[in-house]
C-alpha cells in the first residue's frame, strides 16, 4: 500500500480529501489522509502562516520514511511569506504561477527538513478549492432545489474563461465570491461544497481543471518507498 498524508488549507478540503479523493484512490491501493495544521488557540486549518506549515511539514515527513506528504492549499490569499511569492506575482496565468510557487516550496522545505525530495509533493490551487466547482455547474446548481435558477449567470461566467482555474482570484472575483449568487439558502463552503463536489466526480473535475489534474496524476504514479 502507499500512503499519501495531506496537509489541507481547511475542513472542506479535509472533508474533499476524506470523502471524494480517497475512496477513489484507495481502489488503487493508494491511501490518502487528510490533516489540518493546528493554529494559534487549538485550532486547525485557515489563515495558515508559512512558519506554521512548514513545521507541521518537518514533523509530519520525520514521523514516518514510508509516507508521502502532499499540500491542498488555496493560491487566493496564499501567505506572502511562502518561498517566491513575490516573484509569482510577476506571472498572470494562474497555473504557471501556482506551479513556480509549489517548485519553491518543493525546494525549501526539501533544504529545511533534509527528506528525500521525492517524498513531499506540494500543490497548490489556482484559485481555491471552489473553482472545481465550477466543472459541472447544472450538477452544482442541483445540490440546492432552489439554485437552478441561477444556472445561467453562472454559467455566463464560466463561459469568460478557457478552464475554471483561470477565473479571476481577486477578493471580488474570486471563484467563490461568484457562488454568492446562490442564495435561499446561501452556499456554505464546508456544507455545500464537498457534497457538490463529489457529485460532480473526480473525472468530470480533472476534465475541466488542469492543474488539479496533474496533481492526482502525480499521486496516482507513485511508488511504494
Amino acid at each position: 500500500m502507499i500512503q499519501v498524508i495531506i496537509i489541507a488549507e481547511g475542513q472542506t478540503e479535509e472533508t474533499f480529501v476524506r470523502d471524494v479523493m480517497a475512496p477513489v484512490f484507495a481502489a488503487s491501493g493508494i491511501i490518502l489522509t487528510a490533516r489540518l495544521v493546528e493554529v494559534a488557540g487549538g485550532g486547525r486549518g485557515g489563515a495558515l502562516s508559512y512558519e506554521r506549515v512548514w513545521k507541521f511539514l518537518r514533523n509530519t515527513l520525520r514521523e514516518r520514511a514510508s509516507t508521502y506528504v502532499s499540500t491542498f492549499f488555496d493560491l487566493h490569499k496564499l501567505d506572502t511569506a511562502f518561498p517566491a511569492h513575490a516573484g509569482s506575482l510577476k506571472i498572470s496565468d494562474s497555473g504557471r504561477r501556482a506551479g513556480y510557487l509549489e517548485t519553491a516550496f518543493h525546494a525549501d522545505v526539501i533544504a529545511r527538513t533534509g527528506c528525500r525530495p521525492d517524498r513531499f509533493i506540494p500543490h497548490i490551487q489556482p484559485w481555491e478549492f471552489e473553482t472545481l466547482l465550477f466543472s459541472d455547474l447544472t450538477t452544482l446548481t442541483g445540490t440546492e432545489t432552489s439554485w437552478a435558477r441561477h444556472l445561467p449567470a453562472l454559467q455566463n461566467i464560466r463561459s469568460g474563461f478557457a478552464h475554471p482555474e483561470q477565473i479571476n482570484g481577486s477578493q471580488t472575483t474570486k471563484p467563490s465570491a461568484r457562488l454568492g449568487l446562490l442564495r435561499n439558502p446561501g452556499f456554505r463552503k464546508v456544507r455545500h461544497g464537498p457534497l457538490a463536489a463529489g457529485r460532480i466526480g473526480l473525472q468530470r473535475i480533472e476534465a475541466e481543471c488542469p492543474h488539479f489534474a496533474a496533481w492526482l496524476q502525480r499521486l496516482r504514479t507513485l511508488a511504494p518507498l
